[in-house]
């Protein structure tokens, strides 16, 4: 059974006199309520559930989703396999999947392990269990190894055989899938800490950080002119030289920034928690539009040569041009937290509060199967 509601666990690390509680809120506050405890005074921290995470190889999509992993054949949109076979309440999986060169499946779990599985069968390699809280965030996997962030304010580096290489720790959870870029040996992690760091993939020695003021949840984004590109929780967008970490710009928004900003080159495209969607010059900033949409965007948008696509809580997957102009709104139903995912010319979404866990639409909005109901 899927959760209807949220669970937030509220640790107050700055308040020792304060006990842990446990509080249950609707789908559709959960987002506003974890931020407002994340910038409440005594350094509160409030870890939420998490949001289906989505990847694909092109010819299978990989979805976790609360007590499995489900890869699922995008020619039909039938079931492959599922992992594990049984589900279990003491474990869900929200990270989204990752796929490493040598041909692994790598997926955090909230029950704070990391799994390695066969992406062709659903089969256990290995668990990386060392981690002290759960897997927010999805891992990042580049030639170099696999960089795990953890909600136990850890970032931790494994080789391909899942033995650990170092480890990093920041003052908060770091809920953010890290990035990197193509022109140095280097990992960017995002931490709920309000620091952006720089960190050398091959030792987790700091190579720069940078105090933002507001804790972030998103991936940083890199362009080719060697800048970075983060949204937080102050409501602000926030441009960086990728080199030393010294800011070059900040736009202030109308919401707070959950998800990071997609690329086309010259422009930025984002959501924030108020359901606006912007188009920003990554140059200097500068809003060029915005729009309203149906509701709060969290995941980060989809950008192609074609459209931008992005999702909502209302359950909405959006395709947009970069003149502003709504090319179509597909009503795909429940709530959808998580970002779209390209597999080759389709857009897969997965929503949550409905049978089905995951819909696949053409570039015209059109579905292309019946969306995944998970069999039982």
């Amino acid at each position: 059974m899927r959760p209807t509601s949220f669970v937030i666990n509220h640790y107050d690390k700055g308040c020792p006199n304060r006990p842990m509680k446990s509080f249950r809120f609707p789908l559709l506050s959960v987002v506003f309520l974890a931020i407002a405890g994340l910038l409440s005074a005594c350094g509160g921290v409030v870890l939420p559930s998490g949001f289906p995470g989505v990847s694909t190889d092109q010819k299978t999509a990989f979805l976790a989703f609360n007590q499995y992993i489900y890869a699922v054949d995008l020619s039909n949109g039938t079931q492959k396999w599922r992992y594990p076979e049984k589900g279990s309440t003491a474990i869900t999986f929200f990270a989204a999947p990752a796929l490493t060169p040598d041909g692994q499946l790598i997926v955090g779990g909230y029950d704070n392990k990391l799994y390695s599985l066969d992406p062709a069968t659903g089969v256990e390699k290995w668990q990386f269990a060392e981690a002290k809280d759960r897997f927010v965030g999805g891992a990042l996997v580049t030639p170099q190894g696999i960089f795990a962030p953890s909600a136990d304010d850890n970032l931790y580096a494994l080789n391909f055989a899942g033995k650990k290489l170092w480890t990093f720790t920041t003052k908060g959870p770091n809920w953010a899938t890290p990035g990197t870029n193509v022109q140095c040996n280097c990992i960017y992690l995002a931490s709920m800490d309000h620091f952006l760091y720089a960190l050398n993939a091959g030792n987790g020695a700091v190579l720069w950080k940078t105090d933002l003021g507001f804790a972030m949840a998103g991936t940083p984004t890199w362009g080719s002119d060697n800048t970075l590109y983060i949204g937080n929780f102050g409501s602000q967008m926030v441009s960086l030289n990728a080199q030393d970490g010294s800011v070059r710009w900040k736009t202030t928004l109308q919401g707070w920034v959950w998800g990071g900003p997609g690329l086309d080159g010259k422009n930025l495209y984002f959501g924030d928690l108020n359901g606006n969607f912007y188009k920003l010059q990554a140059s200097d900033g500068k809003i060029l539009w915005k729009i309203n949409s149906d509701g709060p965007i969290t995941g980060s948008p989809l950008v192609t040569l074609d459209a931008i696509y992005f999702t909502t809580d209302a359950g909405s997957l959006y395709a947009i041009t970069g003149e502003s102009t709504i090319k179509w709104n597909a009503p795909v139903g429940g709530k959808i937290y998580s970002p779209p995912v390209m597999a080759g010319d389709n857009i897969l979404v997965s929503p949550e509060g409905t049978d089905s866990v995951l819909a696949a639409y053409q570039a015209n909005g059109t579905l292309v199967w019946p969306k995944f109901i998970p069999p039982k």
